[in-house]
């Protein structure tokens, strides 16, 4: 059994698959995209949670591929986007170049920031505390480096979200076998509001209710092999449980499809937003 009840989240094996190239993530961020019940944009409302101003310095920290910096480009703001994976800090770096951002990138681990004491004005860190081995300490740095009077915004998942290919997958899995490994989002949720308070005392929760529209499980198959599907304790990613999980879950979910026409997945979501103090 695993001690730590997320540490797949911070396996460097599944990290580098993960994370090594931008394709699994844009996969589950074109997901997200097409099949989301809602037609506003997540990156735009969480954004619209900060008093951005033109001129402002904003530190994106665990960046991805740059989601956010054309909305912080297009809002007349300087952004410092930093990554502890290269994969991740060469696609942004290829993005920033094409759309010409004004992004500067710095490969580096959360809880050791390369960046001055009360040296931004906003900081993100958004969907990615959960992957940081020390959330304590990567908080401590988020928080030494905003000015005073500076936002923080920690986007994260409800501890739901996603039940339903979540819960199929569990039950498909230990039919066949397997041990499922909790969801990487259990090390930080939106559920972690005391453990953010310890550091941005103010912080309140802001919740953003949504739900996949799957038109067909061929969709929410693709989504869910992007990730879910390597839940698995003791197995390597990309292992021979792939092709035995596929249609185990496929035929999990066939009825609910066939009843409804369509596989509606609930994925709440939302962020604490805190000023320093």
């Amino acid at each position: 059994m695993m001690t730590d009840p997320g540490s797949l989240a911070t396996d460097a094996a599944y990290l580098a698959d993960q994370y090594s190239t931008a394709e699994k993530l844009r996969i589950r961020q074109e997901a997200h995209a097409r099949y989301s019940e809602r037609s506003d944009d997540f990156f735009a409302w969480a954004l619209s949670l900060l008093d951005l101003k033109s001129g402002q310095v904003v530190a994106d920290v665990g960046c991805g591929p740059g989601a956010y910096h054309p909305l912080l480009h297009a809002a007349g703001c300087h952004t410092i986007a930093l990554d502890a994976s290269p994969g991740m800090t060469d696609a942004t770096l290829r993005q920033a170049r094409r759309q010409r951002l004004g992004v500067d990138v710095l490969q580096a681990h959360a809880e050791a920031l390369p960046l001055r004491s009360a040296s931004l004005d906003h900081l993100l860190a958004n969907h990615m505390l959960y992957h940081v081995g020390d959330r304590a300490a990567a908080l401590a740095e988020m928080q030494r480096i905003l000015k005073p009077g500076g936002m923080v915004l920690l986007a994260t998942n409800a501890p739901d979200a996603g039940d339903v290919l979540y819960l199929a997958h569990c039950a498909a899995a230990q039919s066949l076998g397997y041990t499922p490994a909790p969801r990487v989002t259990s090390r930080f949720h939106l559920g972690h509001l005391t453990l953010v308070q310890q550091f941005f005392p103010d912080a309140k929760v802001h919740l953003y209710q949504d739900a996949f529209l799957f038109p067909n499980l061929d969709a929410a198959l693709h989504y869910y092999a992007s990730g879910i599907i390597d839940l698995i304790e003791g197995a390597p990613p990309g292992g021979p449980h792939v092709h035995q999980l596929l249609p185990a879950v496929r035929a999990r979910l066939q009825d609910k499809v066939d009843s409804e026409g369509r596989l509606r997945v609930p994925k709440n979501a939302g962020c604490f937003v805190a000023r320093k103090r």
